[in-house]
């Protein structure tokens, strides 16, 4: 697939629907944590993997560790869901969540777990909901990774021209915040663009 077969009115689209999905998101964010937070406005790009490991370096500030928590969704638009916290925004959603001053490392994960359940299921869900079709979701993986090598080479074989949807969710007050990056690629990218110009029969019908 050429990237100018995805064009910038595709993007638009895309991201109009991504801020629909994400401000749903923030809220039952906000509901499980009980503070206030906000989502920044999504990045979204055509590009390759080259492309994102620039971007996740420019992007995700440097930190000895990272909880790095994956999953994959299905159906006739499919992807990857990544969810990213620094060390340090995982240890304070664990101290915030269960109340405790010095979570242990199954809080810690547990926590992660649940934040991104929430976040990829309302997400995901949301989007292809406004896309009027639905998804199925594989189970997630979390795992803690030092340094900042966030993408592994199976990843670097698997995905070829991929879309790039990044933004980063910030709860300020409790020092807590995570970079959202949904992945879809090669074939999913081409059922995407048919989804959105349906989209677009629709409103303009």
């Amino acid at each position: 697939m050429q990237v100018s077969e995805f064009s910038e009115d595709h993007l638009d689209v895309l991201k109009e629907l991504m801020n629909i999905a994400m401000g749903n998101a923030t809220a039952s964010i906000a509901d499980l944590l009980q503070a206030f937070g906000t989502m920044h406005i999504p990045y979204i790009s055509v590009s390759d993997m080259d492309g994102l490991k620039l971007f996740i370096e420019e992007t995700i500030p440097s930190d000895p560790r990272y909880y790095v928590t994956k999953q994959l969704f299905g159906g006739e638009f499919g992807g990857e869901f990544i969810f990213v916290m620094t060390n340090e925004s995982a240890f304070n959603l664990g101290n915030y969540l269960y109340d405790v001053s010095e979570p242990n490392s199954a809080d810690i994960l547990d926590a992660v777990i649940e934040l991104t359940n929430i976040l990829s299921a309302t997400i995901i869900s949301r989007l292809t909901e406004e896309l009027n079709t639905k998804v199925q979701f594989f189970v997630p993986s979390t795992e803690v990774i030092d340094g900042n090598h966030l993408i592994g080479v199976d990843e670097t074989l698997n995905y070829h021209k991929i879309i790039i949807v990044s933004t980063q969710m910030i709860f300020q007050n409790q020092n807590i915040s995570g970079h959202i990056f949904i992945l879809t690629k090669d074939e999913m990218i081409e059922r995407l663009r048919t989804l959105i110009d349906q989209k677009l029969e629709e409103l303009y019908a």
